[in-house]
């Protein structure tokens, strides 16, 4: 298992993150996107790290 986030891992939870509405689709700000992007990547690392 990774012990960091990947680029596709972060890929694939934010497009999940926008199929269940927990993201905003489309309706966001470049920033307001970049602070829900680096809050996915600390809560997979967060997973990852209680993984080991």
């Amino acid at each position: 298992m990774p012990k960091e986030v990947t680029h596709e891992m972060l890929a694939a939870a934010m497009k999940k993150a926008v199929e269940t509405g927990l993201v905003a689709k489309g309706a966001v700000d470049t920033e307001t996107y970049i602070k829900n992007w680096e809050a996915l990547k600390a809560s997979i690392q967060a997973a990852l790290d209680a993984a080991e």
